[in-house]
């Protein structure tokens, strides 16, 4: 019997996608939302290369308190060309689920929904993609 290394591959692809939406969906319809301090805020390479000039991505740290303990966290945003510089003072907001505080995003209520959706549709049909593959023997 030959093993379809691409069967599951693309199966272990689409598994991760669901999970990863699941993981979305879980912190926008029951994680707490906290604030938490930006440790660290740089720019990612130079200006993007979009029709909207004076575009950049910046790539941030984070760290929030849950019962006296510290978690981290990073994201990253698309801004203007004003650089912040990190002095522990700016704020965001982040959710976190409360059994496990390590799991946690940096939150905007605008992008996780139509996120989880695109991710758990990316994951469904990858893995009846590789549901429907057939083996060559």
């Amino acid at each position: 019997m030959k093993i379809n290394w691409g069967r599951i591959i693309i199966g272990i692809v689409g598994l991760l996608f669901s999970i990863y939406a699941l993981l979305l969906i879980s912190l926008t319809f029951f994680g707490v939302e906290t604030e938490a301090n930006i440790t660290s805020y740089r720019q990612e390479y130079g200006e993007r290369n979009e029709t909207i000039r004076n575009q950049y991505t910046y790539v941030f740290g984070y760290e929030f308190e849950v019962n006296g303990k510290t978690y981290s966290g990073n994201g990253q945003r698309i801004g203007n060309s004003v650089f912040i510089k990190s002095d522990n003072t700016h704020k965001i907001s982040v959710k976190f689920l409360k059994c496990c505080p390590y799991i946690n995003c940096d939150y905007k209520a605008e992008n996780h929904g139509l996120t989880s959706l695109i991710f758990l549709g990316i994951g469904i049909v990858l893995i009846v993609i590789s549901r429907k593959l057939v083996s060559t023997e």
